[in-house]
């Protein structure tokens, strides 16, 4: 089986046990929808300002993604799967599917929370749409970077995924503030242009741990 095939296999085989088992979908709708019911209910009528409305939204993106996210590896290790994962498919096309099944969770997932804040909380104003949903985008993408190989390094100590928060938060901190950022210039009348460096932090950021995990995963994956 060829690398393409096995990375294809990889990925189907996540996104079908999360639509068969749902355990994973219905935690994160439950969790999406009680958040942002608390903030539509504690704001009510109030105007939520746009620093903390970003900041709100990058919270509930953040604990989203980790009762999301968390349970590729660590799934894998409770049913026993891992090892025959380990024999039929290559590292490189475990660890790059692994990544692109939480890539397209996440998205949806962060997608849902704004959907669910505009909705609920009408006083949230989004002057550049489609700039906010190229923020959301490039910080899915960074949530699933960092917490794919996190999870890796809990499933493989053994651990559960409690862990997961506390490991992976310290290296999200370079991909949340500029995140913020950039949704906060995102809810703003700007352009692009002042944009794209927190943009630009975020995408070298995820560069960079999708690089350190594509290097040190065998090791993980294996020992």
């Amino acid at each position: 089986m060829s690398l393409a095939q096995s990375l294809r296999a990889v990925v189907l085989k996540d996104l079908r046990s999360e639509i068969r088992t749902r355990y994973g979908i219905t935690a994160v709708a439950l969790f999406v929808v009680t958040s942002v019911a608390l903030v539509a209910f504690a704001t009510a009528d109030e105007q939520l300002h746009r620093p903390v409305a970003a900041g709100v939204l990058w919270v509930v993106m953040f604990f989203t993604a980790m009762s999301g996210l968390g349970r590729g590896f660590i799934s894998e290790a409770e049913r026993g799967t891992a090892l025959y994962l380990q024999l039929s498919a290559p590292s490189t096309a475990v660890i790059l599917g692994k990544l692109i099944s939480n890539t397209i969770i996440a998205t949806i997932s962060n997608l849902a929370v704004l959907a669910l804040f505009v909705v609920f909380i009408g006083t949230i104003q989004i002057a550049s749409p489609w700039i906010l949903f190229l923020v959301l985008l490039v910080g899915s993408i960074g949530l699933a970077t960092v917490i794919t190989i996190t999870s890796a390094i809990v499933a493989t100590a053994g651990t559960r995924s409690p862990l997961l928060p506390v490991l992976s938060f310290p290296v999200l901190i370079p991909l949340i503030m500029p995140g913020m950022n950039a949704t906060l210039l995102a809810m703003a009348d700007v352009g692009m242009s002042d944009v794209w460096p927190d943009i630009a932090l975020m995408l070298s950021h995820s560069g960079i741990v999708a690089t350190m995990s594509y290097l040190v995963f065998e090791v993980v994956w294996t020992e």
